[in-house]
């Protein structure tokens, strides 16, 4: 079996500013990837966010088969799983991320990094805050605050698009919330 890995850039554009807009372009996006057949496999690496540091991929397809589904991942960072290291991390390494950047610096996390969460959670576009979370410096982990935060708001647009007919980002702002990172 052949194996075609594709990958494209994927920019939300600016002008799309509510969940539904973003849920449905990266969506139709989704729509125009390759079918594999017998022979071979489609595989896309999407690139989403530029840091300074590293960039950020969402990945399809998954092993979950959720149809739309994506991971996001870092290409050069590997997260500890359950049973062996993973590129992608999970709620809860951000969690761990921003509890760990919380512990080390709790004024500047409660006065930059949580607005910046809920403006991501918002739909404001990552371009009108990037810059802005470039200038937060918190030393902690294995991701810079700009790294968590975007990755974070793809873990969004992901919960968007596999539970749209539930509580969607909703369910993740609000287990921030409750831990008291957001």
């Amino acid at each position: 079996m052949t194996v075609n890995l594709h990958q494209p850039r994927l920019v939300i554009p600016d002008n799309l500013n509510t969940r539904k807009e973003i849920r449905d372009f990266v969506v139709m996006t989704f729509l125009e990837e390759l079918a594999g057949d017998e022979t071979r496999t489609e595989r896309y690496e999407y690139f989403v966010e530029e840091c300074v540091s590293r960039n950020i991929y969402i990945a399809r397809q998954t092993n979950l088969n959720k149809g739309m589904d994506f991971r996001v991942m870092f290409k050069d960072i590997y997260f500890q799983g359950a049973n062996r290291r993973t590129r992608n991390p999970s709620h809860e390494h951000i969690f761990h991320e921003l509890l760990m950047k919380k512990n080390s610096d709790p004024n500047v996390y409660n006065t930059n990094i949580i607005p910046a969460i809920h403006n991501i959670y918002n739909c404001v576009p990552s371009t009108h805050i990037q810059s802005f979370l470039r200038t937060i410096n918190v030393n902690v982990g294995l991701l810079t605050i700009e790294e968590t935060c975007l990755a974070l708001k793809w873990l969004f647009i992901e919960q968007d698009i596999t539970y749209w007919g539930y509580s969607g980002r909703a369910k993740l702002f609000n287990a921030l919330v409750n831990q008291g990172l957001a």
